[in-house]
């Protein structure tokens, strides 16, 4: 089995997963990887990440049983791929392993540019704020997410890993502040589809003040809670690291 570590910028692609002719991320490794081996190879992500949003780490993995293909993938795929996809490692691991499975935890980060610090070359890599949000507020609403709680109202099961179910267990959320951003940020054992950037949406109305402070003491038991099925542009969303059992 052989793991490979990518990141790429998601502006240029219909996501990770492969979509017919349309440009992925998935759809451009196999590519690659057919002619480097002269053969198919599937690949497996293990995070299957939408359109517009960006890995800064993720991991793929495939099947190559001569050592001297695994050479010439590791010394010429890198140099075919685009430049908005690059090969950050290419190692071999056990027979078990896989990119999607195998994984225990993900961190994502969403950039919030403040207001007055926007360029339009940040126009597919951050969320614009006109406005001044209350950054206090939005950590709040972020460490209110920590803990192992039904997601249900922030995303959907994955229909390929229906035996998870909605229940999520956040290591970490909070908000990172800068001069010119604000960067929330989150690290857990899986994510729903959209659920972190609808977290992201709700932790940002919370700075607004759309949302008091009590409801986010009761995120999980009330089932009215505002602003939790929004779900806020891709392009400031990244994959910021893919953890597996060491």
């Amino acid at each position: 089995m052989i793991r490979m570590d990518i990141a790429y910028d998601g502006s240029f692609s219909y996501g990770f997963q492969k979509q017919g002719a349309l440009m992925t991320v998935q759809g451009t490794l196999e590519q690659a990887l057919k002619a480097v081996t002269g053969v198919f190879v599937p690949v497996v992500g293990s995070s299957r990440t939408d359109r517009g949003v960006h890995a800064l780490h993720n991991v793929v993995s495939f099947v190559v049983r001569d050592p001297a293909t695994r050479d010439r993938i590791a010394r010429r795929l890198p140099v075919m791929l685009p430049e908005w996809l690059t090969v950050r490692s290419v190692q071999e691991v056990g027979p078990t392993f896989n990119a999607r499975f195998s994984t225990v935890s993900k961190a994502y980060a969403y950039l919030f540019m403040k207001q007055g610090s926007w360029s339009p070359f940040l126009a597919r890599y951050g969320y614009r704020l006109d406005y001044q949000v209350d950054v206090g507020r939005m950590r709040d609403a972020a460490r209110s997410l920590v803990g192992t709680h039904d997601f249900a109202l922030f995303g959907n099961v994955d229909p390929g890993r229906p035996h998870r179910g909605t229940t999520c267990t956040l290591y970490d959320c909070d908000i990172v502040e800068s001069e010119k951003s604000i960067l929330f940020t989150v690290v857990g054992d899986h994510f729903l589809y959209h659920m972190v950037r609808r977290m992201a949406y709700f932790v940002l109305k919370a700075g607004q003040h759309r949302i008091e402070t009590a409801q986010l003491f009761t995120v999980f038991s009330s089932g009215s809670t505002p602003f939790t099925r929004q779900v806020i542009a891709a392009g400031g969303l990244y994959l910021v690291r893919v953890e597996f059992p060491s």
